[in-house]
């Protein structure tokens, strides 16, 4: 039935739209399971947690185990399914070699890797009794599995199987929702990053980002925090905020607010994900958001932040933290306060629609009470808005003429009221794609046709020769040539891309890891 359910689903293949949605169920399925966390059993291990610090850390070490895919193998679909879980597999390898990059870890012992647990299974995989008497090499092992659920928002799912007090995870579970993948094609670039991301996502929630865990988490001396969670109403919404050490630190300097409460917790999605993401109205855009984002996500200084706060790891490496700039500066009250529609952060519903969106990444239209906070409209940028697809339905001659455009990596978005001078003016201010480069953080070039606009000031209005109307220069130029930036042909569906530098899969090199390596 399982196979029959399966081969139903491929048929839809080749009809997958280029964009992965994903809402992640991860607190659902974790109280579903209901695992619970187990002491270190011997007075040796119990005295191995007082002397963590006098070890040395090392890259952190996570392995797995695929054996439920075996059986795939028999299918008459054999051939398009092993694409799919090549690319799953290619993507849960890459987000491993993400982690041993940003974690250091004490190692832990052989007697920690044991499977311990009464649960005979990890998520839906038999844990082999072998896992039971023999510990694995590494810090932390995942059993990896499928489920067919078309009508499942989520695209992949994990959660902890077994966990250490004071130690941390030492088994999870990785999820797959073949009923969401197979419709996709995972050869795209674009679409196999999203799908890293959820990978990465999914793996921070096994390594302590989930509400559920956050009473487990200790401080330097070993200890739970106390009152790691504040509770308060804000702009007439019960949130609650993190207040633990290293997150509330960084917030504060983030904001620029001294008497911030703390950092506040996704409020919405019930058991699926409430409390266990950041806030969206807070930070946008940020990998462990409740939504996966459309356009890029950062791994910022909030999420490395919250990992050091678990107490679980030695060293959380600060180089791959990426910059935002959502809210950055913006004060208390753009966490705590009525949201100021003045900000670019928020959005004017209808008034700026097809404007650009704050990241510039294309033109959008302002989502109306898409959250539960009064006046936070934001902006999403639209299906064949997006600047640096250049399979967008946008991206023809004739808009290439009449407005300028140019689609590709090197593209963002600007505001404009540009027509050639064939057509007859208009006033409408929209958003269009230009290729751009930043020669400074004071100095933008934007191309606009065959012709080069000079930006060295905020929102200045320049004239295009040939065009009617203006191409406006960004808000905040600095800010502007700050933003992330994509790597070469998005890492070719083989690496994961960290401040514009592509990181291969073992298979493959070059700077895209578009060349396969010889044997």
């Amino acid at each position: 039935m399982q196979k029959l359910i399966i081969y139903l689903v491929l048929i839809t293949f080749v009809f997958g739209l280029k964009v992965l949605k994903h809402e992640c169920g991860h607190d659902k399925i974790k109280e579903i399971s209901k695992y619970e966390s187990i002491p270190p059993n011997s007075i040796e291990e119990s005295s191995d947690i007082r002397n963590l610090q006098k070890k040395q850390p090392r890259n952190m070490i996570i392995t797995y185990n695929m054996d439920f895919f075996k059986p795939l193998a028999d299918s008459v679909m054999a051939h398009q399914l092993s694409k799919i879980i090549n690319s799953c597999e290619k993507a849960l390898q890459l987000a491993i070699d993400y982690f041993s990059r940003l974690i250091k870890i004490i190692p832990r012992k052989e007697t920690d890797m044991r499977y311990k647990s009464s649960n005979p299974k990890c998520g839906i995989v038999p844990v082999p009794q072998i896992d039971r008497i023999q510990g694995k090499k590494s810090d932390l092992h995942i059993y990896v599995s499928y489920t067919v659920e078309s009508n499942n928002g989520s695209i992949a799912h994990a959660n902890w199987c077994q966990f250490l007090n004071r130690l941390g995870p030492t088994h999870g579970t990785v999820n797959f929702n073949f009923g969401l993948l197979t419709s996709k094609n995972l050869e795209d670039p674009i679409m196999f990053e999203d799908l890293m991301e959820i990978v990465i996502h999914e793996i921070t929630h096994i390594l302590g980002f989930s509400n559920s865990d956050i009473s487990r988490w200790v401080n330097s001396d070993g200890k739970s925090h106390v009152f790691p969670i504040f509770e308060k109403d804000i702009r007439g919404v019960k949130i609650q905020l993190l207040r633990t050490p290293n997150v509330l630190k960084f917030a504060k300097k983030y904001y620029e607010c001294e008497k911030l409460f703390g950092m506040p917790l996704e409020n919405q999605g019930g058991k699926k994900s409430a409390g266990s993401h950041w806030e969206q109205t807070a930070i946008a855009d940020e990998y462990m958001n409740a939504s996966l984002s459309l356009t890029q996500a950062y791994f910022s200084g909030f999420t490395t932040s919250l990992l050091r706060d678990t107490g679980f790891y030695a060293e959380i490496n600060e180089s791959m933290e990426e910059q935002m700039f959502y809210g950055k500066g913006k004060g208390c009250d753009f966490v705590v306060g009525k949201c100021d529609q003045k900000n670019r952060e928020f959005c004017i519903p209808v008034k700026d629609d097809g404007l650009c969106d704050f990241y510039h990444h294309g033109s959008s239209n302002c989502n109306i009470g898409q959250y539960d906070d009064p006046d936070c409209n934001t902006s999403k940028v639209n299906t064949n808005g997006k600047c640096w697809d250049t399979s967008s339905q946008l991206n023809t001659q004739e808009n290439q003429i009449t407005y300028g455009v140019k689609f590709g990596i090197q593209s963002k978005c600007f505001n404009v009221t540009l027509l050639n001078k064939k057509h007859q003016p208009s006033d409408k201010l929209q958003g269009k794609c230009y290729k751009y480069k930043c020669e400074s953080n004071e100095k933008l070039v934007i191309e606009v046709g065959d012709q080069k606009v000079i930006c060295t000031q905020n929102l200045a209005q320049m004239k295009v020769d040939g065009f009617h109307g203006y191409i406006q220069c960004p808000e905040n130029i600095n800010e502007f040539c700050g933003f992330k930036k994509f790597c070469p042909n998005q890492c070719s569906a083989n690496g994961f891309c960290l401040k514009e530098q592509c990181y291969c899969a073992k298979d493959f090199q070059g700077n895209d890891c578009s060349a396969k390596k010889k044997l």
